[in-house]
C-alpha cells in the first residue's frame, strides 16, 4: 500500500473454509472492502519468536495464509498492547480504555519520535449527527416492525483518532461505532498500526482468546 493513500478497511471473523486453509490458528481477518486481504491475524506469536519480558502474547497479523511473512506482532501488558516488528522494533503502543470506562471511552495510539494520536469514543460531531438523526430512528423502528428485523439503520457515529498538539489537528484513524470499520491516512499513520488497532479493538469483549 501507498503510504499517503486512505483506505477503508474492516476486521472480521475468517469464512467457514478459511481456517483450514492456514497453517495457523486463524481469529480475524483484515480486508479492504475491494481486493485481497491486507493481512490474517493468528492468535498467539509466530514460531520461535522471543516474547518481551513481562508481556503476554495477543496476535500475529501474517501477509499469508503460512507463517513465512509476518506483518506485526501484538503483545501486551494489561491495556496496554505493543505493536512489534518481526525483528523487535517498537513501532506504536495502543493503549486501550478500561472496561469500567462506557462513556466515551479514551484510546491513544503512542509512535516513538511521532505525535500523539487520541481518540474519545464517538467524535462531538458524530454524536451531533446522531441527535439529528433520531428522526430516521424511529422510522428504522417502523421499518424494523414491518420487515421482521431484515432492515437495520445505523446512527452516523464515529471514533476519530487525531494528532493533540496545534490548532489543526491531522486525522490519522476513523472507525465506525459499533463495527469494526476503519479509514486508515496513510499520510498520518503507518497502515501495519492501523491493522493491529482494529484487531486489538477486538479483543476487549473477546478475552478468552488463547493467551
Amino acid at each position: 500500500m501507498n503510504s499517503s493513500t486512505k483506505v477503508w478497511f474492516h476486521a472480521a471473523n475468517p469464512s467457514n473454509s478459511e481456517p483450514g486453509e492456514c497453517a495457523f490458528p486463524l481469529k480475524y481477518v483484515v480486508t479492504p472492502f475491494r481486493g485481497e486481504p491486507f493481512a490474517y491475524a493468528a492468535t498467539g506469536t509466530p514460531p520461535n519468536w522471543a516474547l518481551p519480558p513481562g508481556t503476554e502474547p495477543r496476535y500475529t497479523l501474517y501477509r499469508t495464509k503460512d507463517t513465512s511473512e509476518p506483518i506485526v506482532v501484538l503483545v501486551a501488558q494489561g491495556e496496554v498492547f505493543t505493536v512489534l516488528t518481526p525483528d523487535h522494533q517498537v513501532l506504536a503502543e495502543l493503549r486501550l480504555p478500561p472496561a469500567e470506562q462506557w462513556w466515551r471511552p479514551a484510546r491513544e495510539i503512542v509512535r516513538p519520535k511521532q505525535p500523539l494520536l487520541r481518540a474519545r469514543g464517538a467524535s462531538i460531531s458524530s454524536i451531533v449527527k446522531s441527535v439529528l438523526y433520531l428522526p430516521f430512528i424511529l422510522f428504522e423502528f417502523v421499518i424494523y416492525l414491518l420487515t421482521e428485523g431484515s432492515i437495520v439503520i445505523d446512527p452516523p457515529t464515529r471514533t476519530v483518532w487525531k494528532t493533540t498538539q496545534g490548532f489543526w489537528k491531522r486525522t490519522a484513524l476513523k472507525q465506525r461505532i459499533g463495527e469494526p470499520t476503519y479509514r486508515v491516512y496513510g499520510k498520518h499513520l503507518d497502515p501495519r498500526i492501523a491493522y493491529a488497532q482494529s484487531v486489538a479493538g477486538l479483543w476487549l469483549p473477546d478475552r478468552d482468546d488463547e493467551r
